[in-house]
Formats: C-alpha cells, sequence, structure tokens
C-alpha cells in the first residue's frame, strides 16, 4: 500500500485570488442550468480560475481546476461555519479571531442568501423540501407555539 503525500496548503493570497476570480466567473459557475454545455462552461470557467491562479503562482504549485473548485467551496464553508459560531456566542472570553481576506470575500458572496442549518443531533429520512404529506403522525408528537414578551 502506497502512502499519499498530503498536498500543499493553499496561501492566504490565493485563497484570495479564487475568491476574486469566482467573482469574475460566478455568472457562468452559479447558472441554474442542468444540460451538458452549462455543465461544460462551468468546469471551463473553474479550469480559467485554476490557470490564472497557476501563473500568480510563485512556488511553482500547479493546482488542478478540482482542487480550486473544493478550496473555494471549503473556503465558503468555513466562513459559514465562523459566521454561525460568532452569533451562537454568549459573551465572556477572547476575543473572535479575525476573518481571513478569503473569508470575508466568501461572506460578502452570500450576504442576503438564506441560510439552512440542521437541528443538531437531529435526523431526516427524507430529502428537505420533499413535497410528500403524510395524513398520519409516527411517534411523539411536539408542537411549537410563539410565546409572548409578557409571559
Amino acid at each position: 500500500m502506497t502512502l499519499k503525500e498530503r498536498a500543499t496548503f493553499f496561501s492566504l493570497t490565493e485563497q484570495e485570488l479564487i475568491m476574486k476570480s469566482f467573482e469574475e466567473y460566478k455568472n457562468i459557475i452559479t447558472t441554474k442550468c442542468n444540460t451538458a454545455a452549462a455543465a461544460k462552461s462551468r468546469e471551463e470557467a473553474w479550469k480559467k480560475i485554476a490557470d490564472k491562479l497557476n501563473v500568480n503562482n510563485p512556488m511553482g504549485i500547479k493546482w488542478t481546476w478540482q482542487q480550486v473548485k473544493v478550496k473555494y467551496k471549503n473556503i465558503i464553508q468555513s466562513g459559514k461555519c465562523e459566521k454561525r459560531m460568532e452569533r451562537q456566542k454568549t459573551g465572556g472570553g477572547p476575543a473572535a479571531p479575525d476573518f481571513t481576506p478569503a473569508e470575508q470575500l466568501a461572506l460578502q458572496h452570500n450576504r442576503g442568501r438564506p441560510m439552512m442549518e440542521g437541528i443538531a443531533g437531529g435526523s431526516s429520512s427524507e430529502e428537505a423540501g420533499s413535497s410528500v404529506r403524510r395524513s398520519y403522525v409516527k411517534g411523539k408528537c411536539t408542537s411549537i407555539s410563539e410565546l409572548s414578551q409578557n409571559s
């Protein structure tokens, strides 16, 4: 069994370049079309971003478009996670760490977009947004009602 060598980390400047380049190709990459032509144009956009990253890379590391795409998604995810953690803080302790420039760009890209969060420890056997309706309830029922501020 051969051990795989650990990949090199993306530098902060590379991460910023990924986020800025994504902004240039955002309309192509985020198109809501599932045709083969749309998939090909998205792939081409990611390849152009990877090419731009590789040209500006002083260390000579050549990133594939797939690696760049995964890194972009990881930056977005870590930005969302840090935003969520910041929102859940109750006070006290050391100040929150500053966002990296790439994470700040990721948060700007997602500003105003809906954020979907699950319930900790919860699970579902159906996909989110499923249109299946059932006329019976299985297990314990819980009702949630809004409390007035005077109670």
